[in-house]
């Protein structure tokens, strides 16, 4: 069995009663590992966890080289679900998003729908501010440390991650890209608690929102028999629902916040289904140029 997990896969593995290989496979965005994925043969031996929110986004704006269809996959459960996280430079003298105002605000990102630059993107159209995405760096962790040299002013990042790098006090987090604030942020305002968002721009954060609520999740190829897949389905939610496993994640700083298979396919529904055709389009433009 083949996934992206060094935590789960040892607790998996004696759920199953099987040997489970972690294999960390190519990068472009994830899209490499995801087409394997989704051509591997239909047997449930091969299982990734995959972040579903650039996974669905690259579908659902026809990114070169998404050659698959999440809402065929079969979904195993998510993991956890991070809302995304705006982090500002202490430096920069933005403490809020209104602060970006009237000013040309530098974001950070390593590709256009890697997770970092598509929330920066539609943030910018959302608040309607001047920005210019800066593309390239190699990974969020860089990305962070550009803005606490003072190359770039902001990045997104997950909630968890944006709970790390608060704490150095050379970043701060301003803002989460949600309805409802995050457990792990609670003194972290939302866009609409903390910008002017026109009421006809506010479904563009509601997108990216919706997007987020997949997080972490475990998919395998489509057309694995409903037997093989019960199996996995179980076997997952024992472990991620296990109190012992969850305080091992913490401890690691790799929260859990388990949602079944049932939740997970209708995440996926609403996220590559319920978007119009127009809208579609706008968000190629916001998210593949206008701001890099």
């Amino acid at each position: 069995m083949l996934f992206r997990s060094h935590i789960i896969a040892p607790h998996l593995s004696r759920a199953l009663g099987a040997n489970v290989i972690v294999e960390t496979l190519p990068g472009a965005g994830q899209l490499i590992a995801i087409n394997r994925v989704y051509a591997a043969p239909a047997d449930g031996t091969t299982i990734m966890l995959l972040n579903g929110t650039p996974a669905a986004l690259s579908q659902l704006i026809e990114q070169e080289n998404a050659r698959f269809d999440l809402s065929r996959m079969e979904n195993l459960g998510i993991v956890n679900a991070s809302p995304s996280t705006w982090l500002a430079g202490s430096r920069t003298g933005i403490n809020a998003p209104r602060d970006a105002k009237g000013r040309r605000v530098l974001f950070g990102g390593t590709g256009p729908t890697g997770g970092l630059a598509d929330p920066a993107a539609l943030t910018c159209e959302a608040l309607r501010l001047q920005c210019k995405i800066v593309l390239g760096y190699k990974s969020s962790a860089d990305v962070v440390l550009a803005v606490e040299r003072g190359e770039v002013d902001s990045v997104y990042t997950s909630d968890s991650s944006a709970l790390h790098y608060d704490r150095s006090g050379r970043v701060k987090a301003i803002a989460n890209m949600a309805r409802e604030r995050s457990s792990l942020l609670p003194h972290v305002p939302t866009l609409f608690e903390s910008a002017d968002i026109a009421p006809e721009d506010s479904w563009i954060v509601d997108f990216r929102a919706d997007l987020d609520e997949l997080g972490r999740i475990f998919v395998t190829t489509p057309g694995v028999p409903l037997e093989r897949l019960t199996v996995l389905r179980e076997a997952l939610h024992k472990v991620l629902a296990d109190p012992a496993v969850i305080a091992e994640g913490a401890a690691a700083e790799r929260y859990i916040d388990y949602r079944d298979w049932k939740t997970a396919q209708e995440m996926m529904r609403r996220a590559l289904k319920d978007v119009p055709a127009e809208r579609k389009a706008r968000l190629r433009t916001i998210i593949m140029g206008k701001y890099h």
